[in-house]
C-alpha cells in the first residue's frame, strides 16, 4: 500500500479560497449542464413540440459556436494585465452577463411556429454562450494555477466535485418540480413544464449570478504578481501551435472526448426510456423517480469523495481514472437488467454505481490538466493556463456537438415518435433500451486507450516541478 504524501503549508490553498472556487464550479451546471443535460429535450420537445432532430442540430450549432469562442476567451484571459489580475475581471463581468441572458432562452415566441422558435433559440443561445465563455475560460484557467502540488490539485478538484454534486441534486429534482402540482394547466389538469420553467428560470439566473461571482471576489491568482504580470503576451496562433505539440494534453483530450460522447449521446435517450418504457409515459412518476435517483447519486457521490481523494494520494491519477472508467462501464451494463417497468425504482442501483465512477473520473481530470500546465511551462517557459484549457475545451465542445447531434439521431433511429406519446410500439421501446445500454460501452472503451497512453505520473511530475523551481524559483 502506498502512503499519502504530506502537503506543505505553502502549497495548500486557503480554505476560504478553496470553498469559493469549488462553489463557483456550480455556475457551469446551472448555466449549461441543467439546460443541456436535464431540461432541453423535455422542455422544447415534449413541452413545445419541436422535433428532437432539429433540437439536436441547434445544440450542435451552440457547441460549435462555443468551440470558436473558447480559444479566443482563453487567450484574452492569458494576456490580460489588470490591477485585479488576469482572470478575476472576466469572472465578475461574465457572471453578471450570463445570469442576465439565461432566462430568455426559455421564452421562444410560440406564435412564430417551429422554424421561428429555432431561429430565436439560435440567436439568444449564441449570445448566451458568448457571455458564458467569458466566465468559463478564465475560471478553468484559474483552477490550473492555484497550487503547484500534485495532491493539493486533487483536493481542490474534490471540493469542486462536492459542490457539483450539491447542485446536481437540484438537477435531479428539476423535472419533478416542473411536473409537480405547482405548475398544472388549469384547462387540462396536466403538468405544464413550459409555465414551470418560465417561472423557475429567474431562480436559476440568480444561482448563476451568486455562484459565478464567488471566485471573482474571494480567490487570488497565485502566479500573477510574481510571474505572469510581467510575462510577455502570448500571440494567439503561436499559443495554438504550442498546444498542438503538447502530447499529454492530447491524451487527456482523447480520454475526455470519448467520455463526454459516451455519456451525453444517450442522455436524452435515457430520460425517454425512463418516461416511456419504464413508466409507460407517465411524466410525473418518471420525474419523481429521477428526483430520488438524483438524490441517491448526490448522497453516495459525496460519501465517496474522501475515498477518491484517498486513492488519488496513494496511486497515480491515471491508474485511478482507468479503474473507475471500467467500474462505470460495468455499472452501465446493469441498466439492461434494472430498467424494468415491473420494478421502476431499481434503476437507481446502476445509476449510483455508474455515476459515482464517472464522478471519480471527472474529479481527477481537472487535476491532471493542472499537471499538464506545469509540464507546458517547462517546455514553453510561460504560464498558459487559459490557452491550454481553451484548447482542451474546444475538443470537449466538439464532443458535446457530436453528442447532441448523435443524441437526436439515436432517438430518431430508435423509431420514437413524440406524437404517439405513451403508445410507442414495443419494438421501439426495446430498441431504445438496447441503444441506451450498448452505445456508451463502445465509446468509453476508446477512452480507455488514452488513459493507458497518458504519460504524466507522480514521479514525472515531481521531476517537472523540481526543474521549474530550479529555473524560476519556488512560487
Amino acid at each position: 500500500m502506498n502512503k499519502a504524501r504530506e502537503i506543505s503549508k505553502s502549497d495548500r490553498i486557503p480554505i476560504l479560497q478553496k470553498l469559493a472556487f469549488g462553489a463557483g464550479g456550480s455556475t457551469d451546471f446551472f448555466a449549461t449542464g441543467l439546460m443541456i443535460g436535464v431540461l432541453w429535450m423535455p422542455y422544447f420537445n415534449i413541452g413545445l413540440g419541436i422535433s428532437p432532430a432539429k433540437l439536436g442540430l441547434v445544440l450542435m450549432v451552440f457547441q460549435a459556436w462555443n468551440a470558436v469562442l473558447d480559444p479566443i476567451m482563453g487567450n484574452l484571459s492569458d494576456n490580460a494585465r489588470t490591477r485585479w489580475g488576469r482572470r478575476r475581471p472576466f469572472l465578475f463581468v461574465g457572471a453578471i452577463l450570463t445570469a442576465a441572458v439565461s432566462p430568455w432562452i426559455w421564452r421562444p415566441p410560440t406564435q412564430w411556429g417551429e422554424i421561428g422558435m429555432i431561429i430565436y433559440l439560435l440567436a439568444v443561445g449564441m449570445v448566451f454562450y458568448a457571455c458564458f465563455s467569458s466566465w468559463a475560460m478564465p475560471y478553468y484557467g484559474l483552477q490550473l494555477e492555484l497550487t503547484p502540488n500534485y495532491d493539493e490539485r486533487t483536493r481542490l478538484a474534490a471540493w469542486m466535485t462536492f459542490f457539483s454534486k450539491i447542485s446536481g441534486l437540484l438537477g435531479g429534482w428539476a423535472m419533478a418540480i416542473l411536473a409537480g402540482p405547482w405548475f398544472v394547466d388549469a384547462a387540462t389538469g396536466k403538468p405544464d413544464i413550459v409555465a414551470g420553467m418560465k417561472t423557475c428560470s429567474w431562480f436559476v439566473a440568480g444561482l448563476i449570478l451568486v455562484f459565478g461571482l464567488l471566485p471573482a471576489i474571494f480567490v487570488r491568482e497565485r502566479y500573477y504578481e510574481s510571474e505572469t504580470k510581467n510575462q510577455a503576451k502570448d500571440p494567439f496562433w503561436q499559443s495554438i501551435g504550442e498546444c498542438l505539440h503538447c502530447r499529454p494534453l492530447w491524451m487527456l483530450i482523447g480520454l475526455s472526448f470519448f467520455l463526454v460522447v459516451g455519456s451525453y449521446s444517450v442522455n436524452s435517450l435515457g430520460q425517454y426510456v425512463n418516461i416511456y418504457y419504464v413508466c409507460h409515459g407517465d411524466l410525473a412518476v418518471s420525474s419523481i423517480i429521477t428526483g430520488w435517483k438524483g438524490t441517491a447519486l448526490v448522497v453516495t457521490g459525496i460519501l465517496c469523495i474522501p475515498l477518491y481523494t484517498w486513492l488519488g494520494e496513494r496511486y497515480d491519477k491515471k491508474t485511478v481514472v482507468g479503474f473507475m472508467l471500467l467500474a462505470s462501464m460495468f455499472g452501465h451494463v446493469l441498466n439492461y437488467f434494472f430498467m424494468n417497468p415491473a420494478t421502476p425504482y431499481l434503476q437507481i442501483i446502476p445509476g449510483i454505481f455508474e455515476s459515482c465512477a464517472i464522478s471519480a473520473v471527472w474529479l481527477f481530470v481537472p487535476s491532471m490538466k493542472a499537471d499538464i500546465a506545469d509540464y507546458d511551462e517547462l517546455k514553453t517557459s510561460r504560464r498558459r493556463e487559459g490557452a491550454l484549457n481553451a484548447f482542451y475545451s474546444w475538443f470537449i465542445k466538439a464532443a458535446l456537438t457530436c453528442s447532441m447531434g448523435l443524441g437526436g439521431l439515436v432517438l430518431g433511429i430508435s423509431g420514437f415518435d413524440v406524437k404517439l406519446a405513451h403508445e410507442q410500439p414495443p419494438a421501439v421501446l426495446r430498441s431504445m433500451l438496447l441503444l441506451y445500454v450498448i452505445l456508451p460501452l463502445v465509446i468509453w472503451a476508446c477512452g480507455l486507450v488514452f488513459v493507458w497512453l497518458y504519460p504524466l505520473d507522480r514521479r514525472q511530475m515531481s521531476r517537472v516541478r523540481s526543474d521549474l523551481e530550479a529555473r524560476r524559483g519556488k512560487i
